[in-house]
């Protein structure tokens, strides 16, 4: 086996990000807790035409800006295909090859032509990286705004442009569009931290730290502009700008963790390659030629560490900006790392080789379990591609040359995690989508009839319904909007539903079903009914 050749080109980046997602894409359902909401409201979007305040149920919904939605319903234009599983995702997947790109040649810029394609595989099979380009949600596409931001910026400093700068500072006002304040800060935070942390703060001595976050800030403040000309409903600005930032960052809406969340998180979301973290960390600090690299590496991963433990709002997703840092660090040590060189290395290879057999064996045999929730039959190709891949890297360490490994376990994670999405993921869908109701109601519920949501949002259940959901809140709100319809359909969470009080009995034929780890029922009344 060779070395991968020094640079990717886009269409290699495009062909294995296709492949690795594809089945995914094309098999799997809009799952909760993201997924469905996305898809729904952007369904609702383009249904009534409310193109500058987010809507839900008919009533505004304040909790992100409206890009993703707009990039949904572009790419639901542009293919001819309705807003479901494969548009939902497009948005997030283009993402993904612009941070691939991106990584790439940031590599290559720092480390040389050959890290080019480690840091890009290494990428690719990070968890958190592959789980978050899979789904549909705002995180990916922020991704894909920060990275080539701070890429532009790190090209900018080599090979001065104004238009490098402008269209940097343009990434990020796009990425407030996506995901509010932390698109600006992100990026600006991580390379000013990266460029102190590196010895190379002359660099930063320019005038775009006065005029790009004015041109960052200019697209948020023209579409909120319009907002609020075109009346955006009473709230929704404070709520958006307040509530979705300062309440969040406080943990006023929930997501409460300690400050050294993100230790534990990291190392975990971020395998397989944290087992190689150490030894990649020793090969650039022991090169002094390299130990710069890792110095920037550093400040930027520290930077998005450090800002995000610093609230008290903690989720695992905020620290993906600083993955791209991540497997440039990991990819600028793959020949060291695959060698064996040294202890720390020679660890890292066999707990990939020990993680790999684990799995495999795990899965192999989790597949026989009788009261496994779904076929068993759907493990095998995961478990087997990981028993293969771990027997391979054990063969691989009996050769001395070429130095493989690394490549290897790329190529092995690969395969595996394009496995799971074109085999486990479509096994799960069942479980995690609320096919008996959607079924009941799509025979016998009149498209142009609401589906009654009582005291909870459930856009996972109006999604895959095909019904557009109305929230009710209270049970004189169920009443009257039943009186009202005569006849549809009803659900409930099932605690809610068993706690109703006898005195207002409820009418209709009640049904208890799961989607996830939810219980629900469904009332399917006809007050008309004899």
């Amino acid at each position: 086996m060779t070395s991968p050749a020094p640079r990717p080109a886009f269409w290699h980046l495009l062909l294995l990000a296709a492949l690795l997602w594809g089945g995914e894409y094309l098999r799997r359902d809009c799952w909760e807790p993201d997924e469905a909401r996305v898809a729904y409201v952007s369904r609702e979007m383009a249904q009534d035409g409310q193109w500058l305040v987010l809507h839900r149920h008919g009533e505004y919904y304040a909790h992100k800006p409206p890009l993703l939605y707009w990039l949904i319903n572009l790419f639901s234009l542009a293919t001819g295909l309705p807003i479901g599983r494969l548009t939902v995702r497009l948005p997030g997947f283009f993402a993904g090859l612009l941070t691939l790109w991106a990584t790439a040649r940031l590599a290559e810029r720092w480390a040389g032509a050959k890290a080019a394609w480690p840091a890009a595989l290494t990428l690719l099979t990070t968890y958190l990286f592959w789980h978050e380009i899979g789904f549909a949600r705002p995180d990916g596409l922020l991704l894909g705004w920060t990275t080539g931001a701070l890429a532009l910026l790190f090209w900018n400093d080599d090979e001065p442009a104004l238009w490098k700068t402008a269209l940097a500072w343009a990434c990020m006002g796009l990425g407030i569009l996506t995901k509010g304040p932390v698109g600006l800060i992100v990026p600006a935070g991580a390379y000013a931290a990266a460029r102190l942390a590196a010895g190379e703060a002359p660099l930063l001595r320019k005038t775009q730290w006065l005029w790009g976050p004015l041109l960052a800030l200019a697209l948020p403040a023209t579409w909120l502009g319009l907002a609020w000309w075109t009346g955006a409903p009473e709230g929704y600005l404070r709520e958006l700008l307040v509530g979705q930032n300062l309440d969040r960052a406080a943990g006023e809406l929930g997501h409460l963790q300690p400050f050294y969340y993100y230790l534990p998180s990291i190392a975990a979301d971020w395998m397989p390659w944290t087992l190689a973290l150490p030894a990649a960390t020793l090969v650039l600090f022991r090169d002094p030629a390299r130990r710069r690299l890792l110095q920037r590496l550093g400040g930027w991963i520290g930077f998005i560490a450090l800002f995000f433990s610093l609230l008290a709002s903690k989720r695992n997703v905020y620290v993906l900006g600083a993955a791209p840092a991540f497997a440039i660090l990991i990819g600028a040590a793959w020949p060291e790392l695959g060698a064996g060189a040294f202890r720390w290395a020679r660890f890292a290879r066999g707990a990939f080789m020990v993680l790999l057999f684990v799995a495999g064996f795990g899965l192999l045999a989790a597949g026989f379990w009788p009261r496994l929730p779904i076929a068993g039959r759907t493990l095998w190709p995961v478990g087997l591609v990981a028993l293969a891949g771990g027997a391979a890297l054990w063969r691989e360490t009996r050769w001395r040359t070429p130095p493989t490994f690394c490549l290897l376990a790329a190529l092995v994670w690969l395969a595996a995690e394009a496995a799971v999405g074109a085999f486990v993921y479509p096994a799960v869908n069942p479980l995690k989508t609320p096919g008996a109701l959607a079924q009941a109601v799509q025979e016998r519920l009149p498209p142009d009839r609401p589906l009654l949501l009582y005291a909870m949002n459930g856009e996972l259940l109006a999604y895959h319904s095909n019904r557009r959901g109305q929230a009710v809140r209270t049970p004189e709100d169920l009443f009257a909007a039943m009186r009202r319809e005569r006849r549809g359909f009803a659900v409930f969470e099932k605690g809610v539903y068993d706690a109703w009080p006898a005195a207002a009995p409820l009418p209709g034929a009640a049904r208890e079903f799961r989607s996830g780890s939810k219980r629900y029922v469904w009332l399917e009344f006809d007050l008309d009914a004899p």
